[in-house]
């Protein structure tokens, strides 16, 4: 059997904009999709990203992370993200390249391919809905994802 792919979306619904992401991966297990070239489908949505997260990464093939991100000036923006240690001074969760970092320092091998989908959000305020701005980025996001994720080989990711 194949290794899953994971998508992990990482928000908070109750933030306004930061919902972008585990809105879109609910739109995404609402396509009913069970295989992204052969492999398993694997979904997870969190708050925000904590160092436990290693252990869903753990066995797959690819990862795919989607968070909402106010610093883009475009509607989205996908990329790879490298393993890097980075250091800061909160605890509100790590950043996708620290996570990375973290894996391979937990199990003493490189993380699988990971790849960012980050969709532009503006508003983060607590009890607010989405922003019109960011509904419009949301449908841009999916219509992206989807393409990538129904293609019949990892080329698009890369």
């Amino acid at each position: 059997m194949l290794k899953p792919v994971l998508l992990f979306a990482y928000g908070n619904i109750s933030r306004g904009d930061d919902a972008l992401a585990p809105l879109l991966l609910e739109r995404i297990k609402h396509s009913e999709i069970t295989q992204i070239v052969g492999h398993p489908v694997k979904f997870l949505t969190d708050y925000q990203m904590q160092i436990e997260h290693v252990t869903d990464m753990s066995g797959c093939e690819r990862i795919l992370l989607i968070d909402a991100d106010k610093l883009i000036t475009s509607a989205y923006s996908f990329y790879t993200v490298q393993a890097q240690l980075e250091t800061s001074y909160t605890t509100h969760g790590m950043t996708p390249s620290t996570l990375l970092h973290t894996f391979q320092q937990v199990y003493n091998k490189p993380a699988p391919l990971t790849s960012m989908l980050a969709i532009a959000g503006s508003s983060f305020k607590l009890g607010q809905g989405l922003s019109k701005k960011a509904k419009n980025n949301l449908d841009q996001a999916e219509i992206f994802l989807k393409k990538i994720l129904f293609h019949n080989d990892f080329t698009l990711w890369d």
